[in-house]
């Protein structure tokens, strides 16, 4: 017997069923009052020479905190403690038409010492006050930057726009 797969296109007649959805994550870890942040290679396809926290794509069926340790192995060298989401976004890339499901997180440092690897970017430890100050900051971090660095447990969601690389043309936070 042959099964029949089904999709939400044929069940619903979604036209949003072609939607390029990527998962990702962003982890600012913590040591020493400072978090760990990459300057993008200039060179990268998507926010070249932007500044965000170490992170990346979530691979199939892995849990948000398991991505976050294995990404932030892989980019730095740093094993990581203590997670903790702070906040969960959506933002549509215009000019890529490519939808981003964001979960920025928390994290302590636990041990390791920072690989730096120029293919990805530039990796420095800087203080909250430094981050919002940093040109070129991914504007998502900029937006919501006093919830990722507050000492709550109260996690926010937001949605976004962007027209085109780090051009952010809207941005609406529910709390």
């Amino acid at each position: 017997m042959q099964s029949e797969v089904v999709t939400t296109a044929n069940v619903y007649n979604d036209p949003m069923s072609d939607r390029h959805i990527i998962v990702t994550l962003e982890c600012f870890v913590k040591k020493d009052g400072k978090y760990l942040m990459l300057h993008r290679n200039p060179d990268k396809r998507i926010m070249p020479g932007v500044w965000m926290a170490p992170g990346g794509k979530r691979e199939f069926n892995e849990g948000l905190f398991a991505a976050a340790r294995r990404e932030i192995r892989e980019e730095t060298g740093l094993e990581i403690k203590n997670l903790k989401v702070k906040v969960v976004g959506n933002a549509y890339l215009k000019d890529l038409d490519q939808e981003v499901f964001f979960n920025f997180v928390m994290a302590d440092w636990a041990s390791g010492e920072v690989i730096q690897d120029p293919a990805d970017g530039e990796l420095r430890w800087l203080t909250p006050a430094e981050i919002v100050k940093l040109d070129n900051l991914l504007a998502e971090i900029k937006q919501a930057a006093d919830h990722i660095f507050s000492d709550n447990d109260h996690v926010v969601s937001y949605s976004a726009v962007y027209e085109k690389g780090n051009e952010l043309i809207e941005f609406t936070i529910e709390e």
